[in-house]
């Protein structure tokens, strides 16, 4: 809460000012500031990570280093160019300095290196592709954030009602261990029944903690990508789940068209290829050169092979989930409703005297588990659902739901790190 002392004029109009600054610029904060629990529905937790999410920021860097790196991609065959003209025009100058011959014959040893000959054929056409992997991963960063959303959204709601469930589950076994110890004092209950009560009640007390963890780890899990302070208190709305309709067959063909996880190791494979062919025009069949290329190239061509099944499995997976899911989203709701009704006849027989508070609590418990069950089922259809229609984007499944969708170009840069290295040296290291 904001302390306001009686300053004079200017002081107290200029302290007004950086007061309203504040709570502008850092909304968030002010947001958890409060210590109100804000309640969020799903719609407003997308809106606030449209805005907020870092990913969409990691995704933007990575696709400025990909136009980058065309740029000096670009820089360096011009540069190499110019490096092998100027040597060529005095390759026939005589020259009495030997310290000079020496280096111009290095320079052009090195001109003449693998690394820079593959650069030369392949630089520019590897740059190009690893900015329109790039290009591509930024287009699909929204879709791959607003994914990473919902399945902490539905993570944190399914959190709630599995404590809910918990701390019904407690309740009734305080209730079970307060009776069973009256009991016992009456010669009603053995020793031993009285023991079984009171460990059913420390486990329940273990479960509701580890319910309790387990429910805010999911809430800074949610806080951290919608891009809230961590200690915001949040209520989550539950979400709707309208029925959708997915035709398989054409939703696989457009994951593996679109496919960034594909395109990233068709890449690959064809750059591997790339290498091998020169390798091949460098060196024979029986050298460790050769060798190794080959093998990077067969190794290329089936990490392509499988992640194209993998892309397939997932999305064939996630499909038969979310029919699995609509199949039980009926009777999950129709146990809602007659644990609901179960309670109510509960409630009604305690008041008349035909039922115990222990029986009222068992219902409640039965009530809390019915919740949980539909939550997990909702949660399962909802995240299917969106997981296909990700993947028909383009959004790689076989990793993990909740991909933000920056297909990782890594390796295509690591490939080409020496082959660079070695162009920019030949190109400055002449001294023409």
């Amino acid at each position: 809460m904001l302390r306001w002392q009686r300053l004079p004029g200017m002081k107290w109009g200029m302290a007004l000012l950086i007061a309203l600054l504040m709570l502008g610029t850092f909304p968030e904060r002010a947001f958890a500031a409060s210590g109100e629990v804000h309640e969020l529905t799903l719609e407003e937790c997308l809106e606030l990570a449209e805005k907020n999410s870092p990913r969409l920021k990691l995704a933007q860097v990575a696709l400025d280093q990909a136009k980058l790196g065309l740029k000096e991609a670009r820089s360096r065959k011009k540069s190499i160019d110019e490096a092998e003209e100027a040597l060529e025009e005095i390759k026939g100058v005589p020259s009495e300095d030997e310290t000079r011959a020496a280096e111009l014959q290095a320079a052009a040893a090195q001109l003449a290196s693998f690394d820079v000959q593959f650069f030369k054929e392949n630089g520019l056409w590897q740059a190009e592709q690893q900015l329109a992997l790039a290009q591509a991963s930024y287009d699909l960063a929204g879709e791959g954030v607003r994914l990473a959303v919902k399945r902490a959204y539905y993570d944190l709601l399914k959190a709630e009602a599995d404590l809910a469930l918990a701390e019904a589950a407690e309740r009734e076994a305080a209730e079970f261990q307060r009776a069973t110890a009256a009991q016992a004092k009456v010669g009603m209950a053995t020793p031993a029944q009285l023991l079984a009560a009171e460990t059913a009640l420390a486990q329940a007390r273990a479960g509701r903690l580890a319910a309790e963890s387990a429910r805010e780890a999911k809430r800074l899990a949610l806080l951290k990508e919608i891009g809230l302070d961590l200690n915001t208190a949040v209520k989550l709305t539950p979400a709707p789940v309208e029925k959708e309709e997915f035709d398989l067959e054409k939703t696989v063909a457009q994951a593996l068209e679109n496919s960034l996880e594909i395109k990233a190791a068709a890449f690959q494979k064809e750059l591997a290829d790339r290498r091998f062919d020169l390798t091949k025009r460098w060196y024979p069949e029986i050298t460790y050169k050769y060798k190794g290329a080959e093998y990077e190239a067969l190794s290329a061509a089936l990490k392509l092979t499988d992640t194209r099944l993998a892309v397939e499995t997932s999305v064939r997976s996630s499909y038969n989930l979310l029919l699995a899911a609509y199949e039980q989203l009926g009777p999950a709701r129709k146990a809602v409703d007659q644990a609901k009704e179960n309670l109510r006849l509960a409630q009604a027989k305690l008041k008349v005297g035909a039922a115990t508070q222990l029986d009222v609590l068992q219902a409640e418990r039965a009530l809390a588990q019915a919740r949980s069950n539909l939550t997990g089922v909702e949660q399962s259809a909802a995240l299917a659902a969106a997981s296909l229609r990700a993947a028909a984007l383009g959004l790689s499944l076989s990793s993990g739901q909740g991909s933000t969708g920056v297909a990782s170009t890594s390796g295509a840069s690591t490939a080409s790190s020496g082959s660079n290295a070695s162009a920019a040296s030949a190109a400055g290291g002449g001294g023409f």
